[in-house]
């Protein structure tokens, strides 16, 4: 499939992009092996590349799908996160739902999810020492939306840094699975809605994705809330089984729009994507609440 990616370079992070792995480029597949590693106390973590929503949702906005809001995380359900599993997952969760908003320009949302961040970020105690400074920029440039989104990533990758610092991986791991699931969602929904080829495709393709990132959530099973989110993961993984690869044809670059890996596509039928939405439905909700 034809990939629109401006190399977002942005890795997971509290207010980040959520895309788990390091530095971006236009020649990167999305099925890239593992790209980086940290030390998680006694051992080394690794993480793999994902691409970031932004990426995801401009193509979903080349396909002519409209912005639709029911499909996001409602902003007024804070209190119900109370752990720090659900805060750091829901800090996933927020971000995508903030990138959406962005792509499409909706101001308002933007800045309502902007908010839950930012309370997010400071309740999890992963905005280091930089927090202030970035609250007083986003304040100062609260109007201009372009701005905000360079700062908010600019704040992303302080923050990878300040998560990795302080050895803290399971929590990047779970922010990075939350953002996952909830670009998942808001694509599959959408899919279903339009029944377009690019959306479906879209869908198609997380499957390598999904590999990736349960291969670096294998690496925290440990943990009682990772294992139910890998179960979660492992039953839209079973859906993908019977998914078979297809070859697209070689298409010429053009601009910003580049040909990345080697144009394999998934095709999904129309019951297949239906499962696929229902697996990853109840793995949100279980995120969400």
């Amino acid at each position: 499939m034809i990939r629109l990616f401006k190399s977002i370079a942005v890795f997971i992070a509290a207010v980040s992009l959520i895309s788990c792995g390091g530095s971006g480029s236009n020649e990167t597949p999305i099925d890239s092996t593992e790209v980086k590693s940290s030390i998680d106390t006694s051992k080394s973590v690794v993480f793999y590349n994902i691409p970031s929503p932004l990426e995801t949702f401009t193509i979903l906005k080349m396909s002519g799908s409209a912005f639709d809001k029911s499909v996001l995380n409602p902003t007024d359900k804070m209190s119900k996160y109370i752990s720090s599993y659900s805060k750091a997952a829901n800090l996933g969760v927020y971000s995508t739902d903030l990138s959406f908003c962005y792509l499409y320009k909706q101001n308002q949302d933007f800045n309502n999810y902007l908010k839950n961040i930012n309370e997010l970020t400071n309740a999890l105690s992963i905005d280091g020492s930089y927090g202030q400074e970035v609250n007083k920029r986003l304040q100062a440039n609260s109007t201009n939306l372009d701005s905000l989104m360079a700062i908010v990533t600019e704040a992303g990758i302080n923050a990878d840094q300040y998560l990795k610092d302080n050895q803290r991986n399971t929590a990047t791991a779970t922010i990075a699975a939350g953002g996952w699931v909830e670009a998942m969602y808001i694509v599959t929904a959408i899919a279903d809605k339009t029944q377009k080829e690019e959306v479906i495709g879209l869908v198609g393709d997380q499957k390598i994705v999904l590999n990736n990132l349960m291969n670096m959530l294998e690496q925290f099973k440990a943990d009682e809330e990772i294992n139910a989110l890998l179960t979660g993961m492992r039953d839209i993984a079973a859906v993908y089984e019977s998914v078979v690869a297809t070859q697209d044809k070689p298409i010429t670059s053009d601009k910003d729009i580049i040909s990345v890996g080697n144009n394999t596509s998934f095709k999904l039928s129309k019951e297949q994507l239906k499962s696929i939405l229902e697996k990853v439905t109840v793995l949100r909700y279980k995120i969400t609440l």
